[in-house]
C-alpha cells in the first residue's frame, strides 16, 4: 500500500496523511481496548488492526472530516471483525463493512471529492460520466492512469496501485485467480458494451483505472478470510464480482460499484468454496 499512500499524499498534500494517521491509531487503540476489557489476548502485534485501518482510511475521499476515519475504523474493527470472533472468523470484508456503513449514514460527505492539488470541488470520472457520457472525452486514459483524477485517496493513481499490486504478486502474498478474473469481468462487459455504441460506452480500459477498480482487484477482493480457497472458487469469485461491478456501474444507483459488489460475493464465499477439484481414490 506504500506506493498508492504516497500518491494520495502527493495529490491531496497533508491531510490524506492527517486521515490515515487517525484511521490507523483509531483501529489499533479500539481493538487493544476491546481486548483488554474482555480479557482476551492483546492481538495488536500482528497488525492486522494497522491494515484495516490504513486501507480504510485509503479508501475514503481527501474531503471528509476528522471524525469519518475515526468512526469508520472503530466500526470496521468492532462490527466488521471482533463481533464474529476476530481475525479468521468475519465473513465481509471489515474495510468495505465500515465503508458502507459510513457510506450510508453521510452520504454527502462520503461523494465530495478534490481536483488533485486543490481543494477544488469535483466529480470523479465515473460520476461524471454518470451524469453525461460524453464527458468521457474530457478525459485522457494516460492521465487517469498517473493520477490526474479526483477520487478516494488511495484510489486515483493506477500506476502505484499496479505496481503495489505486483509486489503482492511477486512475493506471493495473494494469488493471481481473484486480480486477474476480477479484471477480465470488468473488462469483458466493457468492451462488449464499448463494441455495441462507443459514444455511450467507454473503452475497458476506462473502467480499469478508474474509481475503485485496481484497489478492489488487488488489496481488498483477495482478502483471504472473506475470499474462496480453491483455484476455481476463486477464479469464479473474481470474475463475478467484475461483472457485477460493472451492473452496478452502468445499471445501479452507485457510480462505481466495486466496494459494494466484493460484499456481496463475500456473502456467496461458502458457495464458492463447494466449487471443488474432483477427488480421487478412498481414504
Amino acid at each position: 500500500l506504500s506506493p498508492t499512500a504516497a500518491a494520495g499524499l502527493y495529490f491531496f498534500g497533508i491531510t490524506s496523511l492527517i486521515i490515515m494517521v487517525l484511521s490507523v491509531v483509531t483501529a489499533v487503540v479500539v481493538e487493544s481496548l476491546i481486548e483488554w476489557l474482555t480479557h482476551r489476548e492483546l492481538t495488536y502485534t500482528d497488525y492486522h488492526a494497522v491494515l484495516i485501518g490504513f486501507l480504510f482510511a485509503l479508501i475514503l475521499p481527501p474531503s471528509v472530516p476528522w471524525w469519518i476515519p475515526v468512526i469508520g475504523s472503530a466500526v470496521a474493527v468492532i462490527l466488521g471483525k471482533l463481533v464474529f470472533g476476530g481475525l479468521g472468523t468475519y465473513p465481509f470484508n471489515p474495510v468495505l463493512v465500515s465503508w458502507v456503513v459510513i457510506k450510508l449514514s453521510w452520504g454527502e460527505r462520503m461523494s465530495l471529492f478534490f481536483a488533485p492539488h486543490t481543494r477544488d470541488q469535483v466529480l470523479t470520472p465515473l460520476m461524471a460520466i454518470k451524469e453525461d457520457p460524453a464527458l468521457f472525452y474530457e478525459y485522457t486514459l494516460m492521465d487517469l492512469f498517473f493520477g490526474s483524477q479526483a477520487g478516494a485517496i488511495g484510489t486515483v493513481c493506477g500506476a502505484a496501485l499496479l505496481l503495489g499490486g505486483m509486489v503482492l504478486l511477486i512475493t506471493k502474498l495473494i494469488r493471481w485467480h481473484i486480480p486477474v478474473s476480477f479484471l477480465i469481468g470488468i473488462a469483458l462487459v466493457g468492451a462488449i458494451l464499448h463494441g455495441i455504441n462507443a459514444d455511450m460506452n467507454p473503452p475497458a480500459l476506462f473502467h480499469l483505472i478508474t474509481g475503485g477498480t485496481l484497489m478492489a482487484a488487488f488489496f481488498l477482493a483477495p482478502e483471504p478470510v472473506t475470499s474462496p480457497v480453491t483455484p476455481v472458487g476463486m477464479l469464479s469469485f473474481g470474475f463475478l464480482a467484475g461483472v457485477l461491478t460493472m451492473i452496478i456501474r452502468l445499471w445501479g444507483a452507485h457510480p462505481d460499484g466495486s466496494f459494494y459488489a466484493i460484499l456481496i460475493m463475500n456473502a456467496a464465499t461458502p458457495l464458492f468454496n463447494n466449487l471443488k477439484p474432483r477427488l480421487y481414490g478412498r481414504r
